[in-house]
């Protein structure tokens, strides 16, 4: 495993090595900045976790980082394209990423940085830096269902394909585009699927809408609204109603499409305010934290409201930050 940046004052130590880290990490080297960026997983790991065969909602041009040409079949890359194209992106421009490597705490010490990080066998690494940007973005933390059973082993945070669940009876919690979409993928393979959510409708894509409502009209689907999940059990799980009445709901697995909340440990143990409901860092117009130095981009801004962060927008964050940062080089 490469291990860039050890015994030297680095300019930028990003933590994670997502697309909006990526495209900080080129703008960096562009303005002759010494800077890395370490993960815990591969470059870009976190698309890993998208569904296997997902297709990109954006176009290839919004994708792209750094103006570096995104090539793909269609208009909508799917996540194997994209994941190359991330992989290419950082070879084509020879960018450092230190893989495989976890950080543990990062330290304002004596006017720099001390970031410190282990690999997968606990051995210990620390860097040293001006600045650091934490790019950690979301989905390592799913949000916990909070009911009893919600650790059971057939429930699962995560949805990569549906041949694991065909001809099975399926759960699916949640309201959003990736619920009606894994409902509508399972069904299709042929999974019995219920769909429980707390409100009355889905929110969702507009040409999702309509096929997701027509196959629940059809009885294809079962669905439950405006209920909440009180038990998850090891063949059902026990769901109240409005009303107060307590369902029954067969499952062999339980899919909580249920989103996820930004992990903002390492940015308040360093001092930064973060607000303690959105989750939302206090971050200035270049992406500052109150902590001098310690900047933030990607989805990780945004906090909770993980639906305004997205790469198209996030892969400008690192021009500002890095301009930033130059200007008081200079």
């Amino acid at each position: 495993m490469k291990k860039y940046g050890l015994n030297e004052i680095l300019d930028v130590v990003f933590v994670g090595a997502g697309p909006a880290s990526l495209a900080a990490l080129h703008e960096a080297k562009r303005l002759g900045m010494r800077a890395i960026a370490i993960d815990k997983g591969p470059v870009c790991g976190a698309l890993m976790k998208h569904p296997m065969y997902m297709r990109w909602f954006s176009t290839t041009d919004k994708l792209e980082l750094a103006g570096f040409p995104l090539l793909t079949n269609e208009k909508n890359p799917t996540r194997e394209e994209y994941l190359r194209y991330c992989r290419a992106f950082t070879s084509y421009f020879g960018l450092e990423v230190v893989t495989y490597r976890r950080v543990m705490n990062v330290i304002p010490l004596d006017g720099l940085f001390r970031v410190e990080a282990q690999d997968q066998f606990g051995r210990d690494y620390v860097w040293r830096a001006k600045n650091v940007v934490m790019a950690t973005g979301f989905y390592d933390s799913p949000r916990p269902l909070g009911v009893p059973g919600d650790d059971l082993p057939k429930v699962s945070h995560r949805y990569t394909e549906a041949h694991a669940y065909a001809d099975h009876d399926v759960m699916i919690v949640g309201a959003g585009s990736s619920a009606a979409e894994v409902a509508l993928e399972l069904w299709r393979a042929g999974a019995r699927v219920t769909v429980v959510m707390r409100g009355d409708s889905f929110h969702t894509k507009y040409w999702i809408e309509p096929d997701i409502e027509n196959r629940i009209k059809e009885g294809a689907i079962a669905c439950y609204r405006n209920t909440e999940l009180a038990e998850l059990r090891y063949d059902d799980a026990l769901i109240q109603t409005a009303s107060g009445e307590v369902v029954t709901v067969d499952n062999d697995f339980v899919l909580a499409m249920t989103g996820y909340e930004p992990d903002t440990t390492l940015l308040e143990n360093t001092g930064a305010v973060v607000d303690p409901k959105t989750k939302k860092p206090e971050l200035s117009a270049q992406y500052e934290t109150t902590v001098p130095g310690l900047y933030v981009a990607g989805t990780l801004c945004a906090g909770c409201e993980s639906n305004v962060v997205f790469v198209e927008n996030s892969r400008e964050h690192g021009p500002v930050i890095m301009a930033h940062i130059a200007a008081r080089r200079v």
